[in-house]
Parts: structure tokens; C-alpha cells; sequence
């Protein structure tokens, strides 16, 4: 199981306007969630089936059991059908009444005030979760639209042979250091340091300081000092060969199959992408050291949470709303864990031996240890909402000219900065 770090976002049709409200702001009633948990209601997850089927019917098993007279229809469906099922849900009113969403699938239902405000229902157990994994589902105002579910962020994936060719003995602690050791290996091993991506640039700029969009998500922020100096920087390592030019100039390769293949010494991902590079490249793999994430020291480490919503017009939000919390408590939390590559957003499973401790020569137990650490201690950032794969496009698209010196930084990220505020206002239209 993996949660999809680059997602897919999706514009709510106009019909979404004319749906019920629930978050902070309607002039519609409230769902209520108070009354008896009883009854049927609709669960619906993302690409979960058949891998976690034994787990899901457990836990469904173990609420109804709690709560006699309830039952769970579990419908479990593909990743790349959830954001047309979910639009074409929302204008019919045939939403599940739990539904397992990404943040950005799930934006548009938050901001249109779609589903339910987990800020007042669900505010007894807001503590319990970690913060950023709260915050990640914030929308309209201090409203949030889940309970968080289950979370990736990344570690420092490193090729230990190359940065040895290279004279490197310490791995980078942020980005100035990274693309330093990248001119480093590009003179003295004759290979790139990373690759920067489309799907990755976002996160890259978001770790250096650059907040992406403004407090409402209604305008996009990249033309910045941090972001100008980043793009030249990756114009220079460009021209030295610090970072692969046709990942640039070319159509992109995978990241994960650049680092296999021994041409970057560098990748930040999630410690699930370890087994794909063990199976890529099983030599390699004898070479791969784990260090911390780039955004560590400065407690900007991207993290991407699904969550669990409650529509406002569920026909059982009492019950539905005790489901999400049941399955997204510690204990179910832990389990699911313990059996995937995800990370829990509860505090107190991040707690549990399985995250803390474990012999760090097994790279999966280091990745894991060290994910579970920045989470726990507070050194993730939330990832806007409206960062999606529309917004990461264009952005990549507006900087390339300028990182194979075709362009100026701050002009190329100018034109950015008007196009992406232009796809943001259009999504409120």
C-alpha cells in the first residue's frame, strides 16, 4: 500500500454549489452527529482491495460488534477513478457516508462545504492526532473536512558507492548542501546528485521556505527570494552537470529509475520506494544509505495524508462519524501500520516499538524510524490542498526555460505565479 505523494486534483462541477453545506460559514443546518449510532451506512476506500481486506473486514467486524444494530458496506475502488466518482457522487448525492480521499481530491468537497466539520464533530480527539495531519484537511477557515487517516513523508534515499567516488562522507542536511555535494559529484564522479521533478518541485520549493499559495489557497506565492535562488542554483548544477539534463529537457524519467540505474546519488521519498529500488537494482541496493529528509532541521518536511470524511448529507452521520473514529483510532491505526509501508497520524501509534526501535541495518526499519521521528516530533508542513498535479504542471512547465538557462529565475517564476494564481481563482469561480 502506498499513499500517492503526487495527487490527482479534480474541479468540482457547478452543480457542487448547489449541494448541502456542513463546514464553518453554511447557512444550511448542520448534520447532526449526535444521535444514536445505529443503522447502515456506506464506506467507500481507494485501492485497498484485495491487499487489506483481511485487515478492513476485521475492523468492521470489531465496530458492528461494539455497536450492536450497525453494519458497514465496504466498496473499495481504483485510484485514478476516485476524483470523477467522487465529482459525479457529490452532484447525484450518492456520496459513501465515509469516504477514504486524499487532501487534494478531497479540496474541493471542503472548501464547497460539502462534508462534515471534524473541527466541531470530532474536536474530543483532535489532539490525538499529529498536527500537520489535522491541519492537512483544512479548507474553509478553521474548519476541518477528515479525521486523518494514514500518512507517507520521506526520508533521504543515498547511493553510498557514488558519494565515496565523489569524496563525500556526510549526506546533505538541506538543500544548499545538497546542491553543493551536487557540483561535488558531477566534477569528481561524473554523475548527477538528484533529480528534480515535476511532481516533486512543489514539495522541493515548499521545504526551502517558499509557502506555495496564500493563507486561503486563493492565490499562488513562488516568485520569492528562496525560490529565486533555488532555480538559479539548478541552472548552474544544469550547465555542470549536477542534476540530469534530459530529466529537464527531455520527456522525464522516474526518479526511482534514475537513482536505480546509479546516475543520481540522491532521492527523497518514501521508504516504500526502497523495495522498488531493491527490485530495480539488487547490487545497488547493497550501497543505499538512509539519512534524514531535507526539510529536518528546519521542520519543513512535506507530508501527504488521506483522511475520512463525513458528508454533510449523509443519511447517518451519527454512525458514520463513529466509524471514522473507530478506524482511525490508535489501536486500528497501529495495526494497519504494522501490516504497509504508511505511516499512522495518531501520536500514540507513532509511539509504539514497531516506529522507535529496530536494528537500523535493515534500511526499511531506519527509513521507517526516521519518518515515524519527523512526524511525531512535529518537523513535518502541511502541503496545500490546492498543490495538485494541475498547479505542479504548470509550475514545472514555467521553470524549465529558466534551469537550462533559456529564461531569468524570477521572471520565469513570475509567469508562474500569475498563471497558478489564475487556475486558483478560476477554481473558486
Amino acid at each position: 500500500m502506498a499513499v500517492r505523494g503526487r495527487n490527482t486534483w479534480f474541479v468540482a462541477v457547478g452543480a457542487l454549489l448547489l449541494s448541502g453545506c456542513g463546514l464553518g460559514g453554511s447557512t444550511q443546518p448542520e448534520a447532526d452527529t449526535s444521535g444514536a449510532v445505529l443503522g447502515t451506512i456506506t464506506f467507500q476506500t481507494i485501492q485497498l482491495s484485495p491487499t487489506f481486506d483481511d485487515y478492513l473486514h476485521g475492523v468492521i467486524a470489531a465496530f458492528e460488534k461494539a455497536h450492536p444494530g450497525t453494519k458497514v458496506e465496504w466498496t473499495d475502488i481504483p485510484s485514478d477513478a476516485a476524483a470523477r466518482k467522487v465529482s459525479a457522487d457529490s452532484v447525484t448525492g450518492k456520496l459513501p457516508d465515509v469516504m477514504d480521499l486524499d487532501a487534494a481530491t478531497l479540496a474541493p468537497l471542503g472548501r464547497r462545504e460539502l462534508v462534515v466539520d471534524m473541527g466541531t464533530a470530532a474536536k474530543d480527539v483532535k489532539d490525538t492526532y499529529v498536527p500537520s495531519a489535522w491541519n492537512s484537511f483544512a479548507y474553509s477557515g478553521n474548519a476541518i473536512a477528515a479525521l486523518p487517516w494514514y500518512l507517507n513523508t520521506p526520508v533521504l534515499i543515498a547511493n553510498q558507492g557514488l558519494l565515496t567516488k565523489a569524496g563525500i562522507e556526510k549526506q546533505p542536511a538541506n538543500y544548499d548542501e545538497l546542491i553543493a555535494q551536487s557540483k561535488q559529484l558531477a566534477e569528481k564522479a561524473k554523475v548527477a546528485g538528484f533529480q528534480p521533478t515535476e511532481a516533486g518541485f512543489p514539495s522541493s520549493l515548499l521545504t526551502i521556505g517558499v509557502p506555495l499559495v496564500n493563507d486561503d489557497s486563493s492565490e499562488a506565492k513562488v516568485n520569492t527570494p528562496e525560490a529565486q535562488k533555488f532555480v538559479a542554483a539548478l541552472a548552474e548544477l544544469y550547465k555542470a552537470g549536477g542534476i540530469p539534463q534530459d530529466s529537464v529537457s527531455a520527456k522525464e524519467r522516474s526518479e526511482i529509475e534514475t537513482f536505480s540505474d546509479a546516475k543520481t546519488a540522491y532521492l527523497e521519498a518514501g521508504g516504500s520506494r526502497l523495495k522498488i529500488v531493491k527490485q530495480n537494482s539488487p547490487a545497488l541496493y547493497g550501497e543505499v544509505a538512509i539519512g534524514k529528509p531535507l526539510g529536518d532541521a528546519t521542520k519543513r518536511t512535506w507530508v501527504v495524508a488521506h483522511g475520512l470524511a463525513v458528508p454533510t448529507k449523509s443519511a447517518n452521520p451519527a454512525t458514520a462519524l463513529a466509524f471514522a473514529k473507530f478506524l482511525s483510532s490508535a489501536e486500528n491505526q497501529l495495526a494497519l501500520g504494522k501490516q504497509s509501508s504508511v505511516f499512522p497520524s495518531t501520536l500514540a501509534s507513532l509511539n509504539d516499538a514497531f516506529f522507535t526501535s529496530g536494528d537500523d541495518k535493515d534500511l526499511t526499519v531506519a527509513a521507517r524510524k526516521i519518518a515515524a521521528a519527523s512526524l511525531h516530533d512535529g518537523k513535518t508542513i502541511v502541503k496545500p490542498a490546492a498543490v495538485d498535479s494541475e498547479y505542479a504542471k504548470t509550475l514545472w512547465s514555467a521553470v524549465q526555460p529558466a534551469i537550462i538557462g533559456k529564461a531569468d529565475p524570477a521572471a520565469a517564476l513570475g509567469e508562474a505565479e500569475s498563471k497558478l494564481t489564475k487556475i486558483l481563482k478560476d477554481r473558486r469561480q
